[in-house]
């Protein structure tokens, strides 16, 4: 069996890091290792932390950017293969089990699912829109997958050590289609697993319309800036997606607040500076 590690990057997350990591070591087959990266948190995330002493490997990375903290949990993991999901995902107890079937085929990576949301009205009908949509994005029609979904995915651990020079510090995308991207251009092989389901919280649909396009708009920018690594359909996909998404805003919001009542805070850009 594959030791997997699993890597939580953190910042300022103290309402959602517990139930976090109750989920990850609550699963049927246990992981090798949770290690979370605290990334210059300034609320209660520390003292979240403390009940898990002995349980959870806890690291710091001064750098500010998900990009640094996500590194610096990946190169510290000794498992086969390093899980990497957010501090507001909920693994479903049989996720492990799920993420290690997926590596029994020595062709495969990476590995990467769909979301379900779990602070959202309709919660249902939005997880099988979310699910179509990553399904379209893994189609071959587009060319070969070159895309990770940072909140719920995995990779071999000599996968990581072979991409990790190529990868890029600019705060100007998203870190996980940056490491898609390289990935694949170096050869790599990445998987969707439909049935690879983690619960994410929808809370960034809770910023403002403006924030909200910036953060869209960071995928189609990494892979603008990757053109010549990338197949040609794939900055196109991204464009279309960010579109619809900015599109669907309004009842996007209206679901999310309808749920959460406007208590929970939108989430903090995590590739900016502070």
């Amino acid at each position: 069996m594959s030791l997997l590690s699993v890597v939580v990057p953190v910042y300022n997350e103290e309402d959602f890091l517990g139930p976090c990591l109750d989920a990850v070591l609550a699963q049927h087959e246990p992981v090798h290792e949770v290690i979370v990266v605290d990334n210059n948190s300034t609320d209660r995330t520390a003292e979240v932390l403390t009940p898990y002493a002995g349980r959870v490997i806890v690291l710091r990375e001064p750098r500010q950017g998900v990009q640094h903290a996500r590194n610096r949990g990946f190169d510290a993991a000794t498992g086969d293969v390093i899980g990497r999901i957010d501090a507001d995902t909920r693994l479903p107890p049989d996720w492990s089990r799920r993420v290690r079937r997926a590596f029994d085929d020595p062709r495969v990576d990476a590995v990467t699912g769909p979301a379900t949301y779990y602070d959202v009205a309709l919660a249902p009908m939005l997880g099988l829109g979310d699910a179509a949509i990553r399904r379209a994005w893994s189609l071959p029609v587009v060319g070969r997958m070159d895309w990770l979904f940072g909140a719920n995915m995995a990779i071999r651990a000599s996968a990581w050590r072979t991409a990790r020079p190529a990868l890029c510090a600019a705060a100007e995308a998203h870190e996980d289609v940056d490491l898609g991207i390289h990935l694949s251009a170096g050869g790599g092989h990445i998987a969707y697993a439909p049935r690879l389901r983690a619960a994410t919280s929808a809370r960034r649909i809770a910023d403002r319309y403006g924030d909200y396009r910036r953060y869209l708009l960071m995928s189609e920018a990494g892979y603008r800036t990757h053109r010549t690594l990338v197949p040609r359909g794939s900055q196109l996909r991204a464009w279309i997606t960010a579109r619809l998404l900015l599109a669907l805003f309004p009842l996007l919001r209206l679901l999310f607040e309808l749920r959460s009542g406007g208590r929970v805070r939108s989430r903090k850009n995590p590739m900016a500076h502070l």
